[in-house]
């Protein structure tokens, strides 16, 4: 883990290098509104940015409910990693939040994987 990657201490996830790989696990079982979605948006842009990750793992596992201003946020994140040739799998998600996802079709957009081993799987062989 680089010095950069040890200072970074985000509110909203835990970041777990994987050798070039980011797997970001959320803290929180509910995302909203009634948080700083903008706070979580940075946070998530701070991995690509400045700690130079192109391909994340997003466990979503214990979060049991989204809104659309998160999802705003995993979509312009997932959009900002294509530009620079990188990859987004989220992985672990809850019974609401697949239903949220098949419900607004993000389900066919976002790599959806039933695990962390298996995202970072899904990575090694698209090389």
């Amino acid at each position: 883990m680089s010095d950069h990657t040890k200072n970074f201490q985000p509110f909203y996830f835990s970041l777990e290098p994987s050798g070039n790989i980011a797997v970001v696990r959320f803290k929180h079982p509910r995302l909203s509104e009634e948080d700083n979605v903008e706070q979580l948006g940075f946070e998530l842009m701070h991995i690509v940015d400045q700690l130079g990750y192109n391909q994340i793992v997003l466990s979503m596992k214990g979060v049991e409910w989204i809104t659309s201003s998160i999802i705003g946020k995993l979509i312009h994140l997932h959009r900002h990693l294509q530009r620079i040739n990188g990859e987004l799998a989220l992985c672990e998600l809850a019974p609401g939040v697949v239903d949220v996802m098949e419900t607004s079709r993000l389900d066919t957009y976002f790599c959806i994987m039933p695990g962390v081993e298996e995202s970072i799987s899904q990575f090694e062989t698209e090389k």
